[in-house]
């Protein structure tokens, strides 16, 4: 399989249909956004996607979890991963699902720049989700991993959860991807995980579905690795029978080994 292949996520799938994936994250957004009360949409930037939804822990002092979608820059929205929230509101946490601008209008260090500024707009209301500023935590799903895996180069955090992440992007310069996004080398590397180390002493936890192409779990191993050589604590979660997008659903469920992980790091 050819690099370009490698990195199409559509082509782990029978059909190559992405979109039954996509409408199910908006089905069950929109249940959870009925089920749990949340602040939506407030603005932490000037761009009309440079929003975040607040979902308040039920009581003080409790552990934050910020998450970032997926869509390799430049498609969904918040508004279709709402579903992680209920999970870990009821296991006792907070959590703040963001939104950021899209390709091809922004260049990718503008990109990074939004999902810092949401990180760093949510540490300023954590009081409005009653979270305790000695405990947060950033996750993300495909490039959504790699922009909270840039946040937590730049924000201490305690742990970080990457689902199906992309940590070296050198090698998406030579594929289609690049065609909306246009790095070049410097910036490929200015916006790597793997070349920038988080702050402080966090806790890794990384999976990537079973039936993913390898070139996802050949940069999951080398950010595992990267991660341990930094000196930080990681652990690699098996994913059997998911692809790139029914892993994600595992966050909807919270006796799914993906999610019962994430409680048990959000309360080390």
């Amino acid at each position: 399989m050819n690099l370009d292949a490698q990195y199409d996520t559509s082509k782990q799938l029978p059909d190559g249909d992405v979109l039954p994936y996509f409408d199910r994250f908006l089905r069950e957004s929109e249940a959870a956004r009925t089920n749990v009360p949340g602040d939506l949409g407030r603005r932490y930037g000037k761009h009309e996607r440079e929003t975040v939804d607040f979902f308040p822990a039920t009581s003080a002092g409790a552990p934050l979890f910020v998450w970032f979608h997926g869509g390799y820059w430049r498609r969904m929205s918040k508004d279709a991963f709402s579903f992680v929230a209920p999970p870990l509101v009821a296991a006792g946490a907070a959590v703040a699902v963001v939104n950021y601008p899209l390709a091809p209008g922004p260049t990718l260090d503008e990109i990074v720049a939004s999902a810092r500024a949401a990180h760093a707009y949510v540490l300023s209301h954590l009081s409005d989700l009653r979270a305790d500023p000695a405990r947060t935590f950033a996750g993300g799903h495909s490039v959504g991993a790699q922009l909270a895996a840039m946040v937590a180069a730049e924000f201490p955090v305690n742990g970080l959860l990457g689902l199906s992440g992309l940590y070296d992007l050198d090698p998406l310069r030579s594929t289609h991807v690049n065609d909306w996004i246009s790095m070049d080398a410097p910036s490929a590397i200015r916006n790597g995980p793997i070349h920038n180390p988080p702050l402080g002493n966090p806790t890794l936890l990384a999976a990537a579905g079973e039936a993913e192409q390898p070139a996802f779990h050949e940069q999951q191993r080398r950010y595992i690795d990267a991660w341990r050589d930094w000196g930080h604590a990681a652990t690699e979660l098996p994913a059997p029978g998911h692809n790139h997008f029914t892993i994600v659903l595992e966050l909807a469920d919270p006796a799914s080994p993906i999610s019962t992980a994430l409680v048990r790091m959000l309360h080390s």
